[in-house]
């Protein structure tokens, strides 16, 4: 620890603040909390060991790990409704948003990655939380996916090839995830890396149920014209635009 120490020491001396940016910055919040076995904030616990990416630890040390998403949760959901989350990763959203659920059992949490459900069930045991985890994708018009993971949990996309070997998953659509448990009006919680885009084209009838959409958009995947026929979609649906900060809107009708 010592040694680390020292290394994170001689990094401010010899860089100065320049240092304290890019890959430096991120290099000394690795090495000086590279021993942290967990972290907290927002009231929940978060286990760190298996998080290899050294931007997204830095991210979880500093509490900006999803941040305008757990901003967005606080602010806006409707905390006496259901919730489905499409794109739980390692459920640092998931579990900010349990603990502010009237009733806890009324809430999915969806997540292809299936190298990513240990975290996501190790989070809500640390948090005592009692969502369900759905190990589905999101598709249409196929039963299952095959892609490669990334060994970083953060930005897993099943329309991008990661680092890992191949996995495959079978599809659901969000109707299913509704109906199947008489979900009447609920929030949509929703970051699946570009395939909103698809969610909304395909599932226009089921969107009218939800009362509340957080969701993080992704024009750097899907382009401009595509972003804008979607939220021209959502706005057609009864939704309004309520906010939105950095990549994250909220709709609410």
């Amino acid at each position: 620890m010592l040694n680390k120490a020292m290394t994170a020491y001689r990094l401010l001396r010899d860089g100065g603040v320049r240092n304290l940016y890019g890959h430096s910055w991120l290099r000394l919040q690795h090495l000086t909390q590279a021993n942290r076995k967990k972290v907290s904030f927002d009231g929940c616990t978060f286990n760190l060991q298996g998080i290899v990416d050294e931007s997204m630890r830095a991210q979880l040390f500093t509490n900006n790990y999803e941040a305008e998403e757990r901003r967005a949760v606080a602010r806006y959901l409707r905390r006496d409704l259901p919730v489905v989350e499409l794109g739980g990763s390692m459920g640092v959203v998931a579990c900010v948003t349990n603990r502010l659920l009237k009733n806890k059992k009324a809430h999915l949490v969806v997540e292809a990655n299936p190298l990513a459900i240990p975290h996501l069930e190790l989070n809500r045991k640390l948090n005592h939380c009692e969502f369900e985890i759905v190990n589905r994708a999101i598709a249409y018009g196929v039963n299952s996916v095959t892609f490669r993971p990334s060994s970083s949990l953060c930005g897993n996309s099943i329309t991008a090839d990661g680092d890992l070997p191949p996995v495959t998953v079978e599809t659901v659509h969000l109707g299913e995830l509704v109906h199947t448990r008489d979900f009447r009006r609920f929030n949509l919680v929703c970051d699946i890396e570009g395939l909103e885009y698809d969610l909304v084209c395909h599932e226009s009838e089921v969107l009218k149920m939800a009362d509340t959409i957080i969701m993080e958009t992704h024009a750097r995947y899907v382009g401009e014209d595509k972003l804008r026929f979607m939220m021209s979609k959502l706005q057609g649906l009864g939704f309004n635009l309520v906010e939105e900060t950095g990549f994250v809107v909220v709709l609410r009708k």
